[in-house]
């Protein structure tokens, strides 16, 4: 549900989901099996910038704060 979200929030959270629609959903199988730690999903996730989704904006980060981090480990 998206009622009370801002648009920094919306923006992540799809953002967020159409990662791990694209880029997680089709490999989790193969990545259970493998035990292989999925580095390059990470990087992917790094290149995003959603690692600094709460970090202020002057360190690089997008300035978002715990709603926004729970926002893209939920999606």
């Amino acid at each position: 549900m998206e009622y009370f979200l801002n648009d920094l929030q919306k923006t992540v959270k799809r953002m967020a989901r159409t990662i791990a629609e694209e880029k997680i959903l089709p490999v989790r199988a193969e990545l259970d099996e493998s035990e292989e730690f999925p580095w390059a999903i990470m990087k992917y996730l790094a290149d995003t910038d959603l690692f600094g989704v709460f970090l202020p904006e002057e360190y690089g980060g997008l300035g978002g704060g715990c709603l926004e981090l729970c926002l893209v480990v939920e999606e």
